[in-house]
């Protein structure tokens, strides 16, 4: 481990759901086997809610090394808000991040960690069939295909499996909150920015758990679409002057995809509509958003 480098796992919890055990169980069984804390990071002031996290870890059996502890971000109702918090108030060199709803496998921390002794910001391999919906499993092209996802040709990490040393996550001023969606593309590529190359780990897995049913599905990716404009209107990708993204910003992504259904038409339909309509907030709604 780098340096003996100490490591920090934060989770934003938004709500305690039937979910949130699975993952906690999964981190307690982590291979890693040096001193770790876990952050978790509840942005929701709902005090039932803290109770029953209260319980949760209670009852959880950590492995020897390691710590938990709750903080609280309820004050800005946003899961980018929520993982600031929590990187905030932890104490690891290297912060680890990932999601409630999905379960780690027993080996993520420690090849994730591994993977930051070479790299000063890493993703994982998102596993997409272990929790996958009974006939949704072609709905999406592969999060993480063999490699870390790209938009526009530009990598990036996914905030649901990535780790990234505490200095550079302090010196790109961590999550950007105020994007609608897309705010991990938007570190990563400011981490570009800084000359930081970004690294894959395969074999750091998290078994990732994707919304149920057309509707929902359709609705996430339509903010997609809106962070997706949002950040090309306001920062550009790597190397290109800020704010001039012009018709780039509308320019679709290359995905491999293995079925042109109905879903991937949907899919599609709604993050090219958040697109156009984030271009419109930017350019016609917010102009001084760009020029500030």
């Amino acid at each position: 481990m780098t340096m003996n480098a100490s490591v920090s796992v934060v989770i934003p919890v938004g709500r305690v759901d039937d979910d949130l055990p699975l993952q906690l169980e999964a981190l307690a069984d982590q291979s890693f086997d040096g001193p770790w804390e876990l952050v978790l990071s509840l942005n929701s002031d709902d005090p039932a809610q803290r109770r029953s996290l209260d319980r949760l870890l209670e009852n959880l059996d950590t492995a020897a090394g390691a710590t938990a502890t709750i903080v609280d971000s309820s004050a800005v109702r946003s899961a980018s808000h929520a993982r600031n918090v929590g990187a905030a108030a932890a104490d690891g060199d290297l912060l680890l991040f990932c999601d409630g709803d999905d379960i780690a496998d027993v080996d993520w921390m420690a090849t994730l960690v591994g993977a930051l002794d070479h790299h000063r910001a890493v993703g994982g391999y998102l596993e997409e069939r272990l929790l996958a919906v009974p006939g949704q499993e072609d709905w999406r092209p592969p999060a993480t295909p063999d490699a870390l996802p790209t938009f526009l040709g530009f990598p990036f990490l996914v905030s649901a499996n990535m780790g990234v040393h505490r200095s550079e996550f302090q010196a790109v001023g961590g999550f950007d909150t105020s994007l609608i969606r897309g705010e991990d593309i938007a570190l990563s590529w400011d981490l570009i920015e800084r000359g930081v190359e970004l690294g894959y780990a395969g074999k750091a897995i998290i078994h990732y758990r994707h919304r149920r049913g057309l509707w929902p599905m359709m609705k996430q990716h339509y903010l997609y679409g809106r962070g997706f404009s949002q950040i090309l209107a306001r920062r550009g990708v790597p190397g290109q002057v800020e704010g001039s993204a012009g018709l780039r910003a509308l320019k679709p992504n290359s995905q491999r995809v293995d079925r042109k259904n109905l879903p991937y038409f949907a899919r599609r339909g709604s993050i090219a509509a958040g697109r156009v309509l984030g271009l419109v907030g930017e350019r016609v709604l917010q102009p001084s958003s760009v020029s500030e």
